[in-house]
C-alpha cells in the first residue's frame, strides 16, 4: 500500500492541506452566502464563514486525509476526499458551539465564542438569550452543511463512511452528555473521567478520522480497524489528559478560553479524579467542598490549584500521558499503511505533546 513520499515531513503536509480545507470551507460558505436571498440567512452563512476558518490545528481533517493517502488512496484524486475532510471541521465547528454555550465561554480561539458573536448582532432588538438560541440553531445548520460535504464520498464506500461517521458523533454527544451530568458531582466514579475522555475526545479527534481515512481507500479489515482504535484510544487520551492539565494551570492563549473555565465548571477530569485519590482525608474533605462550590471565587481557584499542585496528581497524570504515548508509538509500526503514514504520525504525536 506505500505509496511515493510527496512531502519531507507531517509539518509539510499541515502546510499543504491545512489551507486547501480552509480554501473549500470558505468558498463553500461564500456560495451560501450569495446563493441566499435573506439578508438575515446571507450573514449567517458569514458568520459561519469567519468561525469555521478561525485559526485551529485542523487536526480531525488533517488525520483523515493522511489516514487516505496513507492506505493507497489515489492521489489524483485528493480534490474530492477534500471536502470530506472539511465536514470534519465543520462537525468540530458544531460541537464547540454547544459546548461552548453550555459552558457560558466567553472566548473561543482567541475570539469571542459563537454565540456571544451572535449577541452583538441581535441582543440589542430582543431578549439576553437570543445569541445563545441563533448560536444553537446554527450549529444544526453546521450539521446539515457537515453532511452535504460527506455527499461527494464514493458510493461504493458511501453507507460504511456514513456508518461510521454518525457512530463517532453519537459517541462524542454521550461523551458530552457524561461530562455535563458529571460536574461537580455529589460522589465520584473513577470510571466517568476515563469514559469522557475515550467518548469525548479520543474517538472523534483520532479514532474517527483514522478510520473514516481508512474507509475512504478501500479498507475493510476488521482487524485493521481496531488497530486504528485502539491508535486513536492511546493519543486521544493522552491529549485530553495534557488538555486537563492546560486547561487549570495553562494560560488564556494556551487554550483559547478562560483559564479557569475547567474548575469553574466542576470538570470531574482525571486530573481531579488522582487528586482525590493522593490528598489525605483531611485535605480529601475540605478540596471536594471546594470543588463542589457552584459559586467559586478567586480565592477558592487558587487554592483548588494548591491542592492539586501538592497532590502530586500532575505527575502522575504525566506518567498515565507518558505511557499512553508509548503505547501509540508502539501501535504504528503495527499498521498495514504506508511508511509515510507511520513517519508522519509519529512526528504528529512529537508536535502534540513537546
Amino acid at each position: 500500500m506505500s505509496k511515493k513520499n510527496e512531502y519531507m515531513s507531517f509539518a509539510d503536509f499541515m502546510r499543504t492541506y491545512v489551507p486547501a480545507i480552509n480554501e473549500y470551507i470558505n468558498a463553500f460558505y461564500s456560495n451560501k452566502e450569495l446563493s441566499a436571498r435573506n439578508p438575515d440567512i446571507q450573514l449567517s452563512y458569514n458568520l459561519l464563514k469567519e468561525y469555521c476558518t478561525r485559526d485551529g490545528k485542523r487536526i480531525r481533517p488533517l488525520i483523515l486525509l493522511l489516514s487516505y493517502l496513507g492506505y493507497g488512496g489515489d492521489s489524483s484524486c485528493i480534490q474530492t476526499v477534500i471536502p470530506v475532510a472539511a465536514s470534519l471541521e465543520c462537525m468540530h465547528a458544531f460541537l464547540l458551539i454547544q459546548d461552548d454555550i453550555i459552558d457560558g465561554a466567553m472566548v473561543r480561539r482567541g475570539k469571542p465564542a459563537f454565540h456571544k458573536v451572535c449577541d452583538s448582532y441581535y441582543t440589542k432588538n430582543h431578549t439576553d438569550t437570543i445569541g445563545s438560541w441563533v448560536a444553537i440553531v446554527l450549529a444544526d445548520v453546521l450539521m446539515s452543511n457537515a453532511l452535504e460535504m460527506v455527499a461527494s464520498v464514493d458510493e461504493k464506500y458511501l453507507q460504511v463512511f456514513l456508518r461510521e461517521f454518525a457512530a463517532i458523533y453519537e459517541r462524542t454527544a454521550f461523551g458530552q452528555m457524561l461530562d455535563i451530568i458529571w460536574s461537580n458531582p455529589q460522589k465520584f466514579d473513577d470510571d466517568i473521567p476515563h469514559t469522557v475522555a475515550a467518548m469525548k475526545t479520543a474517538h472523534y479527534t483520532i479514532s474517527g478520522p483514522l478510520r473514516l481515512g481508512y474507509i475512504l481507500a478501500g479498507g475493510n479489515n476488521d482487524e485493521e480497524m481496531q488497530k486504528l482504535a485502539n491508535l486513536g484510544y492511546a493519543i486521544g487520551f493522552a491529549f485530553q489528559m495534557r488538555d486537563d492539565i492546560i486547561g487549570v494551570f495553562g494560560s488564556e492563549e494556551d487554550i483559547g478560553k478562560s483559564a479557569s473555565s475547567d474548575i469553574e465548571e466542576g470538570k470531574y477530569t482525571v486530573l481531579v479524579q488522582k487528586t482525590i485519590e493522593k490528598l489525605p482525608e483531611t485535605g480529601k474533605t475540605h478540596f471536594i467542598s471546594l470543588f463542589n462550590n457552584k459559586q467559586k471565587d478567586a480565592n477558592d481557584i487558587l487554592r483548588i490549584k494548591e491542592y492539586i499542585r501538592k497532590s502530586g496528581a500532575i505527575e502522575e497524570v504525566q506518567n498515565v500521558i507518558a505511557k499512553h504515548i508509548k503505547d501509540a508509538e508502539m501501535i504504528i509500526p503495527q499498521l498495514n499503511c504506508s511508511t509515510m503514514m507511520k513517519q508522519y504520525m509519529l512526528e504528529f504525536i512529537k508536535s502534540l505533546f513537546s
